[in-house]
């Protein structure tokens, strides 16, 4: 009965990932980092297009899959959109070559997780997979810093947002978890949990994805020049 009990705790600790990259070659490069992390990290399959990315997420129940942007038949955006709509639970993270930030906002409006370069070393792919599943968005640091940039071009409305709601909004964009959030403001998480809560109403959106492609749209600034 022991034995058991521990099996069951052990594959609900497992954080299983699904591949999905139409390059053979970088396809096995990411599935070898993530075997390369081992311990509670699984890989458990791989897909060579979005329409496989569906199907093997309904079959093999990932809580990631890291998915390339461009690929035949169903972009990674497409799939992106489909599964969330399908299983709204599973985290994402767009792994692409590209670094346009049409790209990156198409992605996070899809419901992506995370944006993710295929240089991405196999430490920073660890944390990202540890910081979609905490509630954070996985971010490339050229990536995040085009956001910001994004969010920093001047705009005829704020929205009505507090100089704390700008201040929590741009560190939202860098992928920060309302924990860390909270240590660096000397904020309780509770409180930072009210903010977003409040930024989310002010916006109209309902996750913190929407939040920041929202506010890059609308040309949200943290401060102005």
């Amino acid at each position: 009965m022991g034995s058991a009990k521990k099996k069951s705790e052990a594959v609900q600790d497992e954080i299983r990932v699904l591949v999905v990259d139409d390059h053979p070659i970088f396809r096995l490069g990411v599935c070898e980092r993530i075997r390369l992390i081992g311990g509670q990290v699984v890989l458990v399959g791989e897909g060579k297009n979005g329409f496989e990315a569906q199907t093997l997420t309904g079959t093999l129940s990932p809580h990631i899959v890291l998915m390339d942007l461009n690929m035949p038949g169903m972009s990674g955006i497409e799939a992106t959109k489909v599964i969330k709509s399908e299983f709204p639970d599973v985290h994402i993270i767009i792994i692409s070559a590209e670094e346009d930030i049409r790209d990156i906002n198409s992605a996070l409006q899809a419901g992506a997780s995370g944006y993710l370069l295929k240089s991405v070393s196999g430490l920073e792919l660890q944390e990202a997979l540890f910081t979609v599943l905490a509630g954070g968005s996985a971010l490339s640091p050229s990536v995040a810093k085009s956001l910001i940039t994004a969010l920093r071009q001047p705009t005829q409305t704020a929205a009505d947002l507090s100089a704390r709601e700008i201040q929590i909004l741009e560190m939202l964009s860098t992928g920060s978890t309302n924990k860390h959030i909270g240590e660096e403001l000397f904020l309780s998480t509770r409180t930072v949990e009210a903010h977003v809560r409040k930024i989310f109403q002010k916006l109209g959106v309902a996750s913190r994805t929407e939040a920041v492609t929202t506010a890059m749209h609308r040309k949200l600034i943290g401060h102005k020049d």
